[in-house]
């Protein structure tokens, strides 16, 4: 017997629409994606190196093939960035400098290295260019990094996660952080993630060691925390001295002593194990003050 007040038909319900995911179901063991990540790491730099040979090389590409190359790393981090909330992280950062814009500003200008998902995007408060090298979104432009017209000071943020690992050489992971600081305008913020292995594990690098590059370039590393996966940085950009302007003698001596580990740190990382993470600046990288 058919119920309701007046006896009349029931309405059939609508079936709910199932929101498409903005991407697949992907990798979902942090084992399986740790093991990719390491193997295309190791692989790449076989590939882009000078060392190997052509047999060498072959045997490399043909075992990245076998992992899945870059679509199997992307489906890793995608997996691994979720897992350690690295945007979550910035927000947070954003909300502890009182970096967000008050009521009727306009949202930050910001530029998303490496992006593999839109978490970034799902700020209001942030205006987002999201690029890759190779985009998995519409929303995330497909360009290099360093293929990027200079604009000196067009962005309020820049956010890297997991990028500057997979730079192939030392003397370019110079170069990305410091086209990055020229990308900021001043009193703006860089958030670097980068694994905790690149710090905690390499010859070539410590803590201290990536404060100071951050530094010659012009950032000054404000905030930072380390996981036992992850090494996150929050740096600050600095206001450059007016044209003309000579510094003070205690400036002088900190620029100098700085400029001059610089040059031994790149003298030293040359002749270092090239499949240890390192960071090697040339002299027009550093902001010189």
């Amino acid at each position: 017997m058919s119920g309701g007040a007046g006896g009349g038909k029931q309405k059939k319900k609508k079936p709910t629409k199932q929101k498409k995911p903005l991407f697949g179901p992907g990798m979902r063991s942090m084992k399986r994606a740790r093991s990719v990540t390491s193997e295309f790491h190791r692989l790449t730099r076989i590939l882009d190196g000078t060392q190997a040979n052509g047999r060498e090389k072959e045997e490399a590409k043909r075992q990245l093939e076998e992992i899945g190359g870059r679509a199997a790393y992307q489906e890793a981090s995608v997996l691994t960035t979720k897992r350690h909330r690295t945007a979550k992280w910035t927000f947070s950062m954003l909300t502890k400098r009182d970096f967000r814009p008050k009521s009727g500003e306009r949202r930050l200008r910001t530029l998303e290295v490496g992006a593999i998902n839109t978490d970034l995007m799902s700020a209001k408060f942030l205006d987002v260019r999201a690029i890759d090298i190779r985009s998995q979104h519409p929303k995330i432009e497909q360009i290099d990094f360093f293929d990027l017209p200079v604009e000196p000071g067009a962005y309020d943020v820049v956010h890297s996660s997991m990028v500057l690992n997979c730079v192939p050489t030392a003397e370019l992971r110079g170069e990305m952080l410091a086209r990055t600081a020229t990308f900021l305008r001043t009193g703006g913020l860089f958030f670097l993630m980068i694994p905790v292995r690149c710090v905690k594990a390499s010859s070539r690098m410590t803590h201290e060691k990536m404060t100071r590059y951050l530094r010659a370039c012009g950032m000054r590393v404000v905030e930072h925390k380390s996981t036992p996966k992850v090494m996150f940085y929050c740096a600050e950009k600095l206001e450059k001295p007016p044209t003309g302007s000579t510094l003070n003698p205690k400036a002088i001596a900190a620029r100098d002593a700085r400029e001059d580990f610089i040059a031994r740190q790149a003298e030293s990382d040359a002749r270092a194990d090239p499949e240890h993470f390192g960071v090697i600046l040339k002299p027009e990288h550093l902001c010189g003050f």
